[in-house]
């Protein structure tokens, strides 16, 4: 699996009807080249740097993706569109360790989605240390229902963005409150953000962008062929 995930800023989030337009072109453009249950939808009230729309498609293979790369780029060149910050990155692979799903959690309804890029200078093994207490997470924090951390491939939009951070929860409230307010969260993680630390090495500004979902969109359950 190939993921693509993009954050679009619009011209005028208030005009409803030219949103929802564009909403629909691009939800059309993706079912047009064969992604399965794209999901295009507004942000939710507390994103950060997390545009208007979040757009998020799933290829079975990178090359897939390459072949319609140019198709969905088009249906985003629109004068509704100003902005777009987006990833392109390998979908989950089974006891890959970076991935992974509750079995016993209730349906997810919030997709998060954090775009970060980690300093050029940053040791290897300051990197993986960094992504192995991030994976520490879902351990401590049961609000994360599902959770992907990857390394980008390509990036695009305000920063060459190195690494996104994926999760689904059960409700909003489980992101903005046990999931934020985890000691291991902010004690434990967030020195790599941190400007006062002397172990940040997360730079420029991060996009914090969330939205509802119909289905899930990390690690999802086999499809029927």
């Amino acid at each position: 699996m190939y993921k693509v995930t993009c954050l679009l800023h619009l011209a005028d989030p208030a005009d409803a009807m030219t949103t929802e337009m564009t909403v629909k072109r691009l939800t059309a453009a993706a079912e047009a080249v064969g992604v399965r249950h794209p999901l295009v939808a507004r942000t939710l009230p507390g994103v950060r740097n997390g545009g208007d729309l979040l757009a998020h498609f799933r290829f079975a293979s990178k090359s897939e993706w390459l072949s319609h790369r140019e198709t969905i780029g088009e249906a985003m060149i629109c004068p509704a569109i100003d902005h777009i910050d987006s990833v392109e990155y390998p979908g989950a692979a089974p006891g890959d360790g970076r991935s992974g799903r509750r079995e016993d959690a209730n349906p997810s309804t919030v997709y998060r989605a954090l775009l970060l890029r980690v300093d050029d200078t940053a040791a290897p093994a300051e990197i993986a240390r960094f992504e192995h207490a991030t994976l520490q997470m879902p351990r401590h924090i049961p609000a994360i229902q599902a959770w992907q951390l990857s390394r980008v491939d390509r990036a695009a939009g305000t920063s060459q963005w190195t690494h996104v951070w994926e999760q689904e929860f059960g409700d909003v409230e489980g992101l903005l409150g046990p999931y934020m307010n985890h000691p291991v969260h902010w004690a434990l993680v967030d020195q790599w953000f941190d400007p006062e630390s002397p172990d940040q090495i997360v730079k420029d500004r991060i996009c914090h962008s969330f939205c509802t979902i119909p289905a899930p969109v990390i690690a999802p359950a086999p499809e029927p062929a």
